[in-house]
């Protein structure tokens, strides 16, 4: 085996995937290196892909050329769109996942790829040579050397499991740890953050009293993530509903300092959007129950993943707990929920990019940058493979605008912001969510797909068809009315000299009446017609920070030397050292007069 390519992947997680097949697509020779090949994108929290804001991540991953919708979907057991009582803009895919399936059909992919050699093994150091990554050292296979390396690292750096007082020094599922990694990243300059997450138990299904909860029934649907592989569930599998207890309540209270979390062993900081059960029961003592969702592992259906119970209790009070649910009183147990604590670096380290600050040639994607969730990992670990792989071809780097994609907001957020905790994605993070729909995800995205060699240009062709379509349906709806004596005037009361745009603008209105059931774009066309008002109000504020962004910051700007800055905003300035005025404005502490002093200097410059 070569020990020289063109690009070094540093883990086989969600985020070292996408990276991995960036890189490949673009035909660049990538060594994936990774602790265990078998548990390749292995989900060892939930068993699912998707959620809210989630799911829009994975189709725009899809809309980018990515692979984990296109995965999900041939692994998934279940799939529903979630929030469909409320508006368009919080749609959003969740799938179940097959979760044994979906790692074993992507190292069968992996190793048909030419481009793409797989390599078990342990990271442990950097190759650095005059502040620029040419390569890693590993524990079994000596120095490897790249143009290029991406980290992606997952929860596995430095990382240990607790149960109560009882410390593993592990990854999650038992698997090994990358021990010496952070350590020498440090060393280079990195600043190195402590974060903590945590996993439920998981019990054998047979053990559990389906009597006693709520199932779950879902229709038949035609829902897929990806446009690539159009796969349909034949049959959905079911979950299950129940609810923790008045006498969970008492034994979580009464051991909570047997708790990992509140004995003070843990020291890295929790998902705020995502507290274990004793973490909710402290932060909502006025509550006396919470839900507790049973999803199936995979479809054989034999083990089931305690969603809502995630702790970092002690075995024996988790047996206690897992008794008090309704269901669960004879339950045995597969696997006891853990806490673990990993190492990460302080994203505001990284350019939007994704390339870090300090070494030429190195990025990073995934939990190492502080976020949470496989989606969030996948989205970076995408942008950082295309980045990588236009910097191999001298090419200007993908950034997202944050009206074009939830990736967008994630990357810029983590960059500009930081974080002192797991980020998750939320629909609240997003200011033009309206733009940023489940529905118009390729629209918004296949430009930058294709002007980065992410889909073909019969993809391109494809989608700019599809659109102009869309575009030359409204505008014949705009300029034909509805005769009042129609099929269609009569059901719905119309008077003469009513468009049919101003007819299917109307929520009561059924689209297939208008449209016809086998039009294929009805959704997109109906949802873009009774928006209308609001998404040009959005458009409008979306130009308005795009002209900021216009405005690009010199690499090398003294913000020392810029009359009339406050204090504060030229020490976060020099810290972030963000790329335009508009991420300037979005640091926090910076306020809008010190934005005018930037633009002050700016213009003077000029």
């Amino acid at each position: 085996m070569t020990n020289n390519f063109d690009a070094i992947v540093i883990g086989g997680g969600h985020a070292g995937i996408e990276a991995t097949y960036a890189l490949a697509k673009r035909n660049f020779k990538v060594a994936l290196v990774t602790l265990n090949i078998n548990r390749l994108a292995m989900l060892p929290c939930n068993p699912s892909i998707g959620g809210s804001a989630k799911g829009i991540i994975t189709r725009e991953i899809d809309a980018l050329g990515g692979v984990q919708g296109f995965f999900a979907d041939n692994a998934m057991i279940q799939i529903k769109m979630l929030n469909t009582s409320k508006g368009p803009a919080v749609w959003s895919l969740r799938a179940q996942i097959d979760k044994e399936k979906y790692s074993e059909i992507i190292l069968k992919d992996i190793e048909k790829q030419k481009n793409i050699t797989l390599i078990q093994d342990e990271a442990s150091d950097l190759i650095v040579e005059d502040g620029t990554c040419v390569g890693i050292e590993t524990l079994e296979h000596g120095k490897l050397y790249s143009k290029v390396v991406i980290m992606t690292t997952g929860v596995y750096m430095n990382s240990r499991i607790l149960r109560g007082e009882n410390i593993k020094y592990d990854g999650p599922d038992g698997e090994k740890t990358s021990s010496t990694l952070s350590k020498n990243l440090k060393k280079y300059g990195f600043e190195i953050i402590r974060l903590k997450t945590g996993t439920p138990c998981r019990i054998y299904t047979d053990s559990i009293d389906f009597s006693k909860v709520e199932k779950e029934v879902l229709e038949k649907n035609e829902l897929c993530f990806s446009s690539r592989s159009n796969k349909k569930l034949d049959e959905q599998t079911c979950c299950y509903l129940t609810h923790t207890t008045l006498k969970t309540k008492e034994i979580i209270l009464k051991n909570l300092k047997r708790s990992s979390l509140y004995s003070g062993i843990i020291i890295g900081i929790g998902p705020r959007y995502c507290p274990s059960v004793e973490d909710k029961i402290v932060r909502f003592q006025e509550k006396d129950t919470h839900h507790i969702f049973f999803e199936p592992e995979t479809a054989r259906g034999d083990i089931m993943y305690i969603n809502g119970l995630s702790t970092s209790m002690p075995e024996d009070v988790q047996d206690e707990m897992i008794a008090s649910i309704p269901g669960l009183e004879h339950a045995r147990v597969q696997k006891y929920g853990y806490a673990i604590e990993y190492d990460a670096i302080n994203p505001l380290n990284l350019y939007k990019s994704l390339e870090s600050k300090i070494l030429k040639n190195f990025f990073s994607a995934g939990q190492p940058n502080g976020t949470s969730g496989y989606e969030e990992a996948a989205a970076q670990g995408l942008i950082a493979g295309i980045n990588a792989a236009n910097k191999l071809d001298n090419l200007e780097p993908l950034i997202i605008k944050r009206n074009d994609g939830y990736i967008g907001v994630l990357i810029d957020d983590i960059v500009t912001k930081g974080t002192n905790e797991p980020y998750r994605m939320l629909t609240s993070r997003a200011e033009f969510r309206l733009l940023l729909r489940n529905d118009n995800v390729d629209e918004r995205l296949y430009k930058y797909a294709y002007d980065n060699k992410m889909i073909s240009k019969e993809e391109h062709d494809r989608i700019e068809e599809k659109y102009k379509i869309i575009a030359e349906t409204v505008e014949k709806l705009k300029n034909e009315y509805v005769s009042s004596k129609s099929d269609v005037g009569q059901k719905y009361n119309v008077t003469n000299g009513m468009s049919y745009l101003k007819l299917l603008s109307n929520p009561e209105v059924d689209p297939v009446d208008i449209l016809g059931s086998n039009f294929p774009y009805i959704d997109e066309i109906t949802i873009q017609v009774r928006l209308y008002g609001y998404l040009k109000k959005q458009e409008s504020a979306a130009d308005k920070m795009l002209r900021l962004e216009q405005l690009k910051l010199p690499k090398d700007i003294d913000y020392w030397s810029v009359d009339n800055l406050a204090t504060e905003a030229r020490q976060k300035l020099d810290k972030i050292r963000p790329e335009t005025i508009g991420q300037a404005a979005r640091i926090s502490g910076i306020n809008p007069a010190d934005i005018q002093m930037l633009i002050f200097y700016l213009n003077n410059k000029r």
